[in-house]
């Protein structure tokens, strides 16, 4: 957490004064090159790309896809080896970007900055869900107070009212008239104060919908009614767009395969399958764009217990299948989407009982998911002739009467194996649609870093390797 780096900084810069003369430091404080105060135009492009790049799309990401068993590790270990330090990662992150955050939203607030205030607040409400979707129960409301250096862990699902709390201050200041407003700092929505608050609208919908398990049908009516306020076309997405084709300012998820070709195609290559009516794998257009082949088949990875395969060709696979897309450093990085709505949309509507709605909105949702399949690369495309083809098959399209949740879910389930992993992971815990098939079983969720545990005496000592996978870490919600 941050204290941590805190205190080494605290460390380093007694050593640096005790070894300074006076008139040095003198010269240090009031040195004109230093920049002591950044402007918000210059914060906001910086902590877009800090929750992008490390929130959502570095090791924690990484990690779910193997949880959720979307992808499946390759570099000859299971992939849960490697889990304790990929979870510190995340965990320092995630606080140091809600550090940063706090600072940026007080400058607005100082300032009358409205819509920065209000997009803080919406990055802020995605971090902490993130947190809370990775670790279930964390540090809040002492998290950032720099007096308390033990902060104490509060139970994830008394955050999620808060965190509602979060997104209403958003959306009450993006209402704001605002003189300053941002522009191209801006790298979403160039300052669009109503794509910011459709957004907030957004992620209360997919917090509401989260909830199903605890109460289906006010869940249901609440992200129902969310949505009404929301993204209202495909045009409207938080997602960024701004990569290019290269390492220093790509995709992460591509950057991370660049650098380290560890992920293969795992389990959705069975549910895309299982909709296949032949069971040809090929029958999904969207695995010929998305699966690289071996000696022209597409082979899955197994889960846990898959060979070392990142020799030549690196991301491609030399044994197994590998995400074409995470090749595209240049593809665009999708965060929250009109097409998952959609798919919260059927599945809000099919809980209620309204049979017509919900259909009409997964069929809308399986469409678009296919038509935007190919947008990772101009060079690759999807044919209409074959979303056409697809939308025709039986398994895909049951009509009203035999639509089931779990064609919902496994569709969704699909569609966010294209950078939504993290995603992906929830709705393997939310539903038992997609049993483990990894031999050590499905981690809850992540671990708490080693340098919590033993700093910070309130971190649970019941989250630990021996209960990851049993029920009593299970998050609130999960099934």
């Amino acid at each position: 957490m941050k204290n941590i780096k805190r205190f080494t900084l605290v460390i380093f810069l007694i050593g640096l004064f005790s070894s300074c003369s006076e008139d040095t430091l003198t010269e240090i404080d009031t040195n004109p090159n230093v920049v002591n105060d950044a402007p918000l135009n210059s914060l906001l492009p910086q902590l877009i790309i800090s929750y992008s790049n490390e929130i959502v799309g570095r090791e924690g990401a990484i990690h779910a896809g193997f949880m959720s068993e979307q992808t499946s590790g390759v570099l000859g270990f299971n992939s849960y080896t490697d889990l304790e330090r990929s979870s510190a990662r995340g965990w320092e992150n995630g606080y140091l970007m809600l550090n940063d955050l706090e600072f940026m939203k007080a400058k607005a607030t100082e300032n009358e900055a409205w819509t920065y205030a209000g997009i803080a607040d919406i990055l802020k409400a995605f971090t902490l869900t993130t947190l809370i979707d990775l670790y279930g129960d964390i540090p809040f409301s002492e998290a950032l107070q720099s007096e308390i250096r033990n902060p104490v862990f509060e139970a994830h699902e008394t955050l999620y009212p808060q965190i509602h709390e979060i997104l209403d201050t958003a959306i009450e200041n993006l209402g704001k008239s605002d003189s300053n407003p941002p522009a191209q700092d801006d790298l979403v929505f160039n300052g669009d104060q109503s794509l910011w608050t459709k957004t907030a609208y957004g992620l209360k919908a997919r917090l509401y919908n989260k909830l199903s398990n605890l109460d289906a049908t006010s869940s249901a009516q609440n992200a129902l009614s969310a949505i009404g306020s929301s993204f209202a076309s495909a045009d409207e997405n938080f997602s960024i767009t701004i990569y290019n084709s290269s390492l220093e300012n790509g995709n992460p998820y591509a950057v991370g395969q660049n650098g380290q070709p560890q992920s293969a195609v795992g389990n959705v290559y069975d549910v895309m399958l299982s909709f296949a009516p032949n069971a040809i794998i090929e029958e999904d257009p969207r695995s010929i764009l998305w699966f690289s082949t071996i000696g022209g088949v597409r082979i899955p990875a197994p889960s846990g217990v898959a060979d070392a395969d990142f020799g030549e060709p690196r991301l491609d696979g030399a044994i197994y299948s590998k995400p074409l897309f995470l090749k595209s450093t240049a593809a665009p990085l999708p965060i929250l989407t009109y097409n998952e709505l959609l798919f919260i949309k059927a599945e809000a509507n099919f809980r209620l009982g309204n049979t017509s709605e919900a259909y009409s909105a997964y069929q809308e949702a399986v469409q678009l998911a296919l038509e935007e399949s190919s947008d990772f690369s101009a060079e690759v495309q999807i044919e209409p002739a074959d979303v056409s083809s697809y939308l025709g098959y039986p398994e895909v399209s049951p009509g009203e009467g035999g639509l089931t949740l779990e064609t919902i879910i496994s569709q969704k389930y699909i569609y966010l194996f294209k950078f939504q992993w993290i995603e992906a992971y929830n709705e393997t815990r939310k539903f038992d649609f997609f049993p483990a098939t990894n031999p050590e079983g499905r981690a809850n969720r992540m671990l708490y870093p080693i340098s919590e545990v033993t700093r910070n005496p309130n971190t649970p000592s019941d989250v630990n390797f021996s209960t990851l996978f049993g029920s009593s870490t299970k998050l609130v919600w999960a099934k």
